[in-house]
């Protein structure tokens, strides 16, 4: 099961978070004016890349809720954009995660359990092809991820396509986790193999305001075989001002396609829904 891994404590510490979301709207509202380049969905990843010297940043808030039990978990990013040379970009950023859930949930004789985990970042993009000029986008993704207790290496290949006021992106994406836990004083070393599949369309409506739907299938591989698999889908919504943007998708799991399941839903793996919102404002 997924979750932030290492630190398991009597009682997780919110300051950090209630300082990210305040920042958050600080990047809102006090920030300078530009242009920015503002993302239409916010897990479907576009192939647009930031010009030399444009720099931006990103702040993440995804919200994962419920899983037949009462389960909150909270992952925040604070993400630093750059652009390196024509049609790369780069950024390295800052991850937290704190979830809490019911006791009874995972048998824990009454005792709430709740944790946290802090991990760093750095993605590169790398834009092949033009969504407009060519015949369709197409850009290279990779991502390494440092923990104290989980690592990770991640590959994306990015698509997309612009139609007039309609956008349409997809995405293949390949993880590699290494997660390590203590057991009995004996360091344990779990590794998870993923692929995911994601898929969005946009609609812009006016100059500032576009709307559409994100999909994804997400697939955890173990010994060869697909272990849990399940898809999402739900509505996003992206605002962008001359200074800043923001764009916000609401995503519930909509069925388990293999996997333990609580309904028709894979609850072991994967919540009951999930919410992201993104900020971000130039520099």
């Amino acid at each position: 099961m997924r979750r932030p891994a290492g630190i398991n404590a009597p009682k997780a510490s919110w300051r950090w978070e209630h300082f990210m979301i305040l920042l958050s709207f600080i990047g809102v509202w006090g920030i300078p004016n530009a242009h920015a380049n503002e993302r239409k969905f916010t897990y479907v990843y576009e192939t647009s890349v930031l010009p030399p010297g444009a720099r931006e940043i990103e702040l993440w808030n995804t919200y994962r809720s419920d899983k037949g039990y009462f389960y909150r978990r909270l992952d925040q990013r604070v993400e630093y954009e750059f652009g390196v040379i024509n049609n790369l970009m780069g950024s390295i950023y800052l991850n937290s995660s704190w979830y809490a859930q019911d006791s009874t949930g995972v048998k824990m004789n009454g005792a709430d359990m709740t944790g946290q985990a802090i991990s760093i970042s750095s993605e590169w993009k790398y834009k092949l092809m033009d969504r407009v000029a060519d015949l369709f986008g197409l850009a290279l993704y990779g991502e390494a991820t440092l923990g104290l207790h989980e690592d990770e290496l991640e590959g994306k290949i990015l698509f997309d396509k612009q139609f007039r006021s309609i956008l349409l992106a997809f995405n293949g994406v390949v993880e590699q986790e290494w997660e390590t836990e203590m057991d009995n004083g004996i360091a344990q070393t779990e590794e998870e193999l993923s692929l995911e599949f994601d898929l969005g369309a946009s609609y812009q409506a006016t100059p500032s305001f576009s709307f559409g739907f994100e999909m994804r299938n997400h697939n955890v591989i173990k010994d060869g075989d697909i272990e849990h698999s399940a898809f999402f889908a739900g509505p996003v919504v992206s605002y962008a001002a001359e200074n800043w943007w923001a764009t916000f998708t609401v995503l519930p799991q909509i069925a388990s396609l293999k996997g333990s399941t609580t309904g028709n839903l894979d609850l072991h793996e994967y919540e009951k829904v999930e919410a992201r919102l993104l900020f971000s404002f130039h520099l």
